[in-house]
């Protein structure tokens, strides 16, 4: 058995966990592409494979305590919805202001308009390009590590878009 197996064993063996929602993290995770399994947003997924929204935040929260994600905390700008800030509990969040390189504005953190708490699949489950941010191509580092969950970036045309807004 390999270590992957061993945890989604450790994840079914917890009571509370809804086992429709483990299945569907266990096929994200084996067949979705490496931009789906970093910074997923539980209520979309849940959307997505039609899970009920608190079932899927606790699978995914349990997911998390047994090793198959890790949790991340993320200030988001509210003018661009780009991640500022990233952190690995929520006590780590300890600026008076972050400020958006994109939007060349500053903004106070509020913890229910600017906080989103996301999961990356880990690396000792599936290793993804965005464990490696900094070899990624320009445009799938906006679409995977700057936007992430907070922007819904269009699966086609993204690229092209990109060039327009881009300066050089």
């Amino acid at each position: 058995m390999n270590e992957a197996q061993d945890l989604f064993s450790l994840l079914r063996q917890s009571t509370d966990v809804d086992p429709l929602a483990i299945e569907a993290i266990k096929r994200a995770i084996a067949e979705g592409e490496d931009r789906e399994l970093c910074r997923i947003n539980t209520l979309a997924f849940a959307s997505k494979h039609g899970l009920d929204e608190e079932r899927a935040i606790s699978a995914f929260l349990h997911a998390a305590r047994v090793g198959i994600f890790d949790i991340s905390w993320n200030v988001l700008c509210p003018g661009c919805g780009g991640v500022l800030d990233t952190n690995a509990t929520l006590k780590t969040l300890q600026k008076d202001e972050y400020s958006c390189a994109l939007c060349s504005q500053g903004y106070s953190p509020t913890l229910d308009e600017m906080v989103e708490v996301t999961f990356t699949v880990s690396p000792r489950i599936r290793r993804i390009a965005a464990h490696n941010p900094h070899e990624l191509p320009m445009v799938e580092y906006f679409r995977q590590i700057y936007w992430a969950s907070g922007v819904d970036v269009p699966e086609e045309g993204f690229a092209q878009k990109m060039e327009e807004f881009s300066l050089e």
